[in-house]
C-alpha cells in the first residue's frame, strides 16, 4: 500500500468502495464509512460507539471480513495522522485485525489481513517515537504481527528500551520480546536480557513482568532453583537458566504491595492482580511452585494479596491436576473475612469444584449458617444465600451451598431440605440431592409430597425430573415413592427410578409394558431396562434393544446401553456388536459402547482391547468409561499400563483447553484419576471385578 499513510485526506476514496457489496457479521457492510469516520469524531462517545461496532460486527470475534481487509488502508491512513484522536484504539484494532498475538499458519483473509499490517512496518518504526505514550505501547503490541521482520522488531525495541520512560510501554516490550523469543527468535539473548531486568531494573513491576515471562521461556533445568548470581551472564553464552524461584517472585510482588497506593491507579501500569495472574500462569505445568505462591499469597496478612490470589487459585485448580488441600482450605478461610468481595471470591472458586472442595467445607458450613437464605443477585454476598432468586424464571440453589452439597457433607442435606420445602422449589435443588445417594432417604417423605403439590411443568420446568433423579439415587430406601412415582407421566427418568427403586413389579408392570411399546427411543428402551431389572425379563430388553440396532448413532448407543445391561443373557447380539465395535465415529462413543457391551454379553476381551485403546487416543472425554472397563477387564487389560501411568502423570487435566470451561470438568478429572487408579490395581488382580467402580456419567 504505498503512499497510503501519507494522503493528506485519511478518508480520501472512502465513499468509492462499494461497502454495499460486502458483507460482516451482521450483513451489509454499508455503515463501514459512517464508522471509520467515527473513529476519529471529537466525542470520546461517538468514537467509542464506532470503535464498538468495529469489533462487534467487522471484526466480530475476530473474524476478518472482506470489508474488513478493505477498512485496512484506511485505518493506516488515520493511525499516521498525529493530529487525529483515537489513534491508539484505532492501532489496537489493527493489531488484533492482524492477529499479532499469533500470526503463524494464517490462510485466505486472516493472512491478507496480516500481511496489510506488517506492510506498514516503516510506520509502526516510526510510531514508535511518537509523543503519546499509550500509542507507542499500542504499536509495541502490534509489532508481532510483523512476521517477516521478527528480527528487526526485537533489535529495535530492545535498542529503544533503555530511553522508554513509559511504564506501559516497557512493560508491553518486555511482553512482547519474550514472546518473540518463544517462537525462537534471539532467544538466549532475550534470556539474558530478562534476568538483567529481573536482578537490576528499579521498577518493581517491570522485575516481575520480565520474571513472569523468563520463567515461561523454556529453562531446560531442574524446576525450584533460585536465579543464581552471573546467570545472565550463562545465558550470554547460550546456557539455559533455572526457572525463577518462588521465593523471587514472592518478594518481588511484596516490593509492589508495599510500594503501591491503594485506591489510586497508574496508567499504562499492571495492577498487583495482573502480576499475580502473570506470575502464576508463567510457571505453568510446575504446579508445586504455582500452588506454593498462591498458597503463600492467600495466607498473607493483608486482604489485598488475598484477594488477588483468589481467581488465579481457582484457574489452577480448574486446569491442573495437584496436591490443593491447604490451598483451597485457604480459599475456604477467605468466607470469614470481613470483606464482601473476598467472600464472593472464594466461593466462585470453590462452587464447582465436588469432593475437591471437602477442605473448606467447614467453613461453607460457617458462613451458610449465618447467611440469608433466599436473596436476589447483585445483593451483598448473595453467593452464600442458600437460595438464589432471579428476575424471571425459577430460583437455584446458591453457590456456597451448591459447593458444600458437592462435597458430600451432610450438614448440606438439612439446607438442601429446606429449599426442597419452598413453595419456589429452586429448578436444581433434586439433582443436588441426587449426589448424597441414599444418605438422602430421610428426605423421601418431603420429595413424594413435593412431586404431587409442584405445579403442572411448563417450558423449561424440570423440577419433577429433578426430584424422580433423587429417588433413583436414593435407591430401595425411596420405594415408599411408588404411588408418587406411578401417578406421573411416563417419562425415562420415572422409569429408571421405579427400577432403582426395586418397586413391587405387580403395582407397575402395566405402566412398564404400555412404556415398552411406545414410539419415543428412550422411553422404550427406559422400560426394557426396568423390565430386566426389575423381572429379568430377557425378552422384553432384547426385543426393545434390537429395534434400535439398526437406528442413527444416538439410538444404537442407548441399545447397547441395554444389551451391557442384560451381559450373557443377550449372547446372540454379540455378531452384531463385533459390526458396531468397527463403525465409524469420530467421538469414539458408538464403538466404545459396543464393546462395552460385547465385554458384558461374551467375556471375551479379545475383540475389545484394541476399540478401548483406539477410544481412548481419539477422544479424552471417554477416558473415563474406558479406564472403568479396563478395571473390569482386570489382568487382561495389562497392555493398558503404559497409558494409564502416562495419564497419572500428566499435569493437565485431560478435559482442560485454552480458552474453554466446564463446570463438571474438575468432578470429571478428579473421578478419571481415581478410575486409572483402580484400573491399574485391577490388572494386577488385586480389586475383585464385583469391587470395580463404574464411571459416574449421569450427571
Amino acid at each position: 500500500m504505498p503512499g497510503m499513510t501519507d494522503a493528506p485526506d485519511p478518508f480520501a476514496g472512502l465513499d468509492q468502495v462499494r461497502w454495499g457489496r460486502m458483507r460482516h457479521a451482521y450483513g451489509p457492510a454499508t455503515e463501514l464509512p459512517g464508522l471509520l469516520r467515527g473513529l476519529v469524531d471529537p466525542d470520546p462517545a461517538v468514537r467509542e460507539a464506532a470503535l464498538g461496532a468495529m469489533y462487534g460486527g467487522v471484526h466480530h470475534q475476530g473474524d476478518v471480513y472482506t470489508c474488513t481487509v478493505a477498512a485496512i488502508p484506511f485505518l493506516l491512513r488515520i493511525a499516521a495522522r498525529s493530529e487525529l484522536p483515537g489513534r491508539p484504539e484505532v492501532v489496537r484494532l489493527l493489531a488484533s485485525i492482524g492477529y499479532a498475538e499469533d500470526p503463524t499458519g494464517l490462510t485466505g483473509r486472516y493472512r491478507e489481513a496480516n500481511e496489510a499490517v506488517a506492510a506498514a512496518y516503516p510506520l509502526w518504526e516510526r510510531l514508535l517515537a511518537d509523543p503519546d505514550p499509550r500509542l507507542r505501547e499500542a504499536v509495541v503490541r502490534l509489532l508481532p504481527a510483523c512476521v517477516d521482520r521478527a528480527a528487526q522488531v526485537l533489535a529495535h525495541l530492545l535498542d529503544r528500551f533503555a530511553a522508554e520512560d513509559d511504564p506501559g510501554v516497557r512493560g508491553a516490550t518486555v511482553r512482547v520480546t519474550a514472546a518473540l523469543a518463544g517462537r525462537g527468535e534471539s532467544t538466549a539473548e532475550v534470556r539474558r536480557w530478562l534476568a538483567e531486568l529481573v536482578s537490576g531494573d528499579p521498577d518493581p513491576r517491570l522485575r516481575l513482568v520480565a520474571l513472569a515471562e523468563l520463567t515461561a521461556l523454556p529453562a531446560g533445568a531442574a524446576a525450584g532453583a533460585a536465579l543464581p548470581a552471573g546467570a545472565a551472564a550463562g545465558a550470554a553464552a547460550g546456557a539455559a537458566l533455572p526457572p525463577v524461584a518462588v521465593g523471587d517472585a514472592l518478594e518481588l510482588l511484596g516490593v509492589v504491595y508495599e510500594t503501591a497506593t491503594p485506591g489510586v491507579g497508574q496508567v499504562g501500569v499492571a495492577p498487583a492482580e495482573d502480576l499475580v495472574r502473570a506470575v502464576s500462569d508463567s510457571y505453568g505445568d510446575r504446579v508445586d511452585e504455582r500452588t506454593r505462591l498462591l498458597t503463600a499469597l492467600l495466607a498473607a496478612p493483608d486482604p489485598e494479596r488475598r484477594r488477588d490470589a483468589l481467581y488465579p487459585a481457582g484457574n489452577l485448580v480448574d486446569g491442573w491436576r495437584g496436591r490443593y488441600d491447604e490451598l483451597i482450605a485457604l480459599v475456604g478461610a477467605r468466607l470469614g473475612d470481613g470483606d464482601p468481595g473476598l467472600r464472593q471470591r472464594a466461593v466462585q472458586v470453590l462452587e464447582h469444584l465436588g469432593p475437591l472442595a471437602a477442605p473448606a467445607a467447614d467453613a461453607l458450613a460457617a458462613a451458610l449458617a449465618e447467611a440469608e437464605r433466599a436473596t436476589r443477585p447483585s445483593t451483598t454476598d448473595d453467593r452464600l444465600s442458600w437460595v438464589r432468586e432471579w428476575g424471571s424464571g425459577l430460583p437455584t440453589v446458591g453457590p456456597a451451598l451448591r459447593a458444600l452439597a458437592g462435597t458430600g457433607d451432610p450438614r448440606a442435606l438439612p439446607m438442601l431440605g429446606w429449599a426442597l420445602d419452598r413453595d419456589e422449589m429452586p429448578r436444581d435443588v433434586g439433582y443436588l440431592l441426587a449426589g448424597f445417594g441414599p444418605r438422602a432417604a430421610p428426605l423421601v417423605p418431603l420429595l413424594r409430597r413435593r412431586l404431587v403439590d409442584l405445579p403442572p411443568a411448563e417450558g423449561g420446568d424440570d423440577r419433577r425430573d429433578s426430584l424422580v433423579t433423587a429417588l433413583a439415587r436414593i435407591g430401595p430406601d425411596a420405594a415408599a415413592a411408588l404411588p408418587e412415582l406411578l401417578a406421573l407421566p411416563t417419562t425415562p427418568a420415572v422409569l429408571r427410578a421405579l427400577a432403582a427403586t426395586g418397586a413391587d413389579l405387580d403395582a407397575c408392570r402395566p405402566v412398564l409394558r404400555t412404556a415398552l411399546a411406545s414410539d419415543d427411543r428412550r422411553t422404550a428402551l427406559a422400560a426394557g431396562a426396568a423390565l430386566w431389572r426389575l423381572a429379568a425379563d430377557r425378552d422384553a430388553a432384547l426385543d426393545v434393544a434390537n429395534r434400535y440396532l439398526g437406528g442413527d448413532d444416538f439410538a444404537v448407543r442407548e441399545a447397547t446401553d441395554l444389551l451391557a445391561e442384560v451381559g450373557p443373557a443377550a449372547r446372540a447380539r454379540a455378531g452384531r456388536l463385533r459390526q458396531l465395535t468397527r463403525r465409524r465415529d469420530s467421538h469414539g462413543w458408538l464403538p466404545l459402547g459396543a464393546a462395552r457391551a460385547l465385554w458384558r454379553v461374551t467375556r471375551d476381551p479379545e475383540p475389545v482391547l484394541p476399540v478401548l485403546d483406539r477410544v481412548w487416543r481419539l477422544n479424552p472425554h471417554t477416558r473415563r468409561d474406558v479406564a472403568a472397563l479396563w478395571a473390569e477387564l482386570g489382568p487382561a487389560a495389562a497392555g493398558a499400563r503404559d497409558a494409564l501411568t502416562a495419564e497419572l502423570a500428566r499435569a493437565r487435566r485431560h478435559n482442560a483447553r485454552e480458552g474453554g470451561y466446564s463446570t463438571g470438568q474438575v468432578r470429571d478429572d478428579e473421578e478419571l484419576l481415581r478410575l486409572c487408579r483402580t484400573a491399574l490395581a485391577a490388572l494386577d488382580g488385586a480389586v475383585p471385578p464385583a469391587l470395580v467402580p463404574a464411571a459416574d456419567t449421569r450427571r
